[in-house]
């Protein structure tokens, strides 16, 4: 094994100036195996040519570890590299800490291109109780962050079993302060576009991300480790099998990183090519039995009844939070979107913004819906405004307040053809229409208020014709920068009241539940404008 013939070559104590150089036997048991699978991360891999991303990493940690007390070992894998990442880790092998141990210590193998495999030899290759994967394009900022990490690991949580660093974007925006897999949303980042300094205290999550992923080796042995049938997306499922095994995850706020992925060029390797991604997805809902996109609440909370996999009471259990339904009485004219309508100009454009992308994609699609079918009718007011421009408008919705609402709001107003309708769901969430009988929905600021939107998508793919038209109007996520995300109040409501899309979170959500395709990117990177999302219905 090359870690042994690099030790071997101290072989006594001897003395350079003020520095020990130990021998194999004198050296110290590491606490923490720092664990780097490379490929291609050179600056021949970068987008311009000029970003070493492995150099960047290996700079980064000697300079964070310089002065770390934790006994702990750096450990690569190079998966078959053909850029200059290999020659790069080829010299840093050579370097010594200044105790004289080996900065790091290198295997190189064939290409195989599943992070998985690689990610399983090195960590069964590692000698510490922790282990701390890293992505070869992350850059470490935390000075004695391994120190901070055994120190996390100490403080005595209950079945602590996972960690995960503050992820920053290079702008040094946060990224992900951990995920929620079991969420309404969908894969949601906690904390994505919010200022560095905006999470104070550690946070439980289902899943953090894999670019640095820290877990007791305990843990991984008790798993067995990743499974390789995963081409990407493995600390997801593994993530997700820890969980179910009873073990916790936590985010942490004062270790942090940069993810420099958005620097990399694409590599060639099946994994990262969208059959390679397809194949993820498949596998994973094979083995779980819900899509990790577009997951079913209600069939998660059905199939895992039970199971510590259902920690989070804010989605399961009898604490699960529940929008409120509001009666006829409860609803106040004076403060609902029709009196806003007349005097909000903001408001005002938003509403008229959707109906016009709304009638855009009727007018592009040179067919006129009969009937044109809206689910989710806030106050009613968008329901009126399209049925105002002529045609036959139902409406549905989940809440019987607002459908009441809605009717004696319409009941005297004129419309050149049709009055529109306005129905609930039934009982178990079903749309009282035929199958591939509608060629337009729009659904409109349902999807993040809905305790489980995957069901209604998939109803709306069910009515929706082959070739169809769907238009997804959602409000966008915003941030507030004096907010903590960790705060349990404030988290709260982020992740109930306040459930917001990211524009990637509602593409994801759409698709992972099947049959759409996206039609017209428009509205994606303007934070300006609230989402209009329009998907196509598949053939088949």
């Amino acid at each position: 094994m090359i870690f042994m013939a690099v030790l071997k070559v101290a072989t006594c104590l001897t003395f350079r100036g003020d520095v020990t150089i130990l021998t194999m036997s004198d050296m110290p048991k590491p606490r923490v195996s720092i664990l780097i699978p490379n490929f291609n991360n050179g600056a021949q891999s970068s987008k311009d040519g000029t970003v070493n991303l492995i150099l960047d990493l290996l700079q980064s940690l000697q300079s964070t570890l310089a002065t770390e007390t934790i006994p702990f070992e750096i450990l690569v894998y190079d998966d078959g590299s053909d850029d200059d990442s290999l020659e790069t880790l080829r010299k840093w092998a050579k370097k010594k800490w200044r105790n004289g141990q080996p900065f790091l210590t290198m295997t190189e193998d064939k290409h195989c291109g599943i992070l998985a495999i690689t990610a399983n030899k090195l960590s069964r290759m590692a000698k510490g109780d922790i282990l701390a994967r890293l992505d070869g394009d992350v850059v470490c900022l935390t000075p004695n962050w391994v120190s901070k990490l055994v120190d996390y690991f100490e403080q005595g949580i209950d079945h602590l079993g996972v960690i995960g660093p503050k992820q920053l974007k290079p702008n040094l925006g946060i990224h992900a302060y951990g995920d929620f897999i079991l969420h309404p949303n969908g894969y949601t980042h906690v904390a994505n576009s919010m200022p560095r300094d905006s999470v104070k205290r550690p946070l439980e999550v289902d899943h953090v991300m894999g670019c640095f992923y820290c877990c007791k080796k305990e843990v991984f042995d008790d798993l067995g480790g990743y499974d390789e049938d995963f081409l990407r997306g493995q600390t997801i499922d593994f993530g997700l099998r820890a969980r179910k095994a009873g073990w916790r995850t936590f985010a942490v706020p004062d270790i942090e990183f940069i993810h420099n992925h958005v620097k990399r060029e694409d590599r060639n390797t099946r994994a990262d090519t969208q059959e390679g991604l397809k194949h993820t997805i498949d596998v994973f809902e094979r083995k779980w039995g819900f899509s990790r996109l577009a997951p079913d609440m209600a069939l998660i909370a059905e199939k895992y009844a039970g199971s510590p996999l259902l920690w989070n009471k804010l989605y399961f259990g009898d604490k699960a939070y529940k929008p409120r339904q509001l009666a006829l009485n409860d609803i106040d004219f004076k403060n609902s979107e029709w009196s806003r309508y007349t005097h909000d100009e903001a408001f005002q454009k938003k509403i008229n913004l959707r109906v016009k992308a709304t009638l855009d994609v009727v007018n592009q699609s040179k067919v006129v819906p009969e009937p044109f079918v809206i689910i989710g009718i806030g106050d009613g007011l968008v329901t009126h405004l399209l049925a105002s421009q002529g045609g036959q408008v139902v409406a549905f919705d989940d809440r019987q307040g607002h459908v009441d609402f809605a009717n004696r709001c319409t009941l005297k107003q004129q419309y050149p053809q049709h009055r529109p309708m306005f129905k609930t769901f039934t009982a178990k969430g079903k749309i009282d229409l035929p199958d591939a009988s509608v060629d337009q929905i729009l659904i409109d600021r349902l999807l993040e208020r809905h305790p489980n939107p995957t069901p209604v998508l998939k109803e709306a793919a069910r009515i929706l014709k082959p070739r169809g038209f769907l238009v997804v109007a959602s409000d966008r996520k915003y941030t507030v920068a004096n907010e903590d995300p960790s705060d349990p109040a404030t988290l709260f409501r982020l992740m109930t009241i306040d459930r917001k899309f990211l524009w990637l979170e509602l593409v994801n959500l759409v698709q992972g539940v099947g049959g759409f395709e996206l039609a017209i990117d428009i509205f994606k990177d303007n934070r300006s404008r609230d989402m209009v999302l329009i998907m196509r219905r598949l053939e088949s």
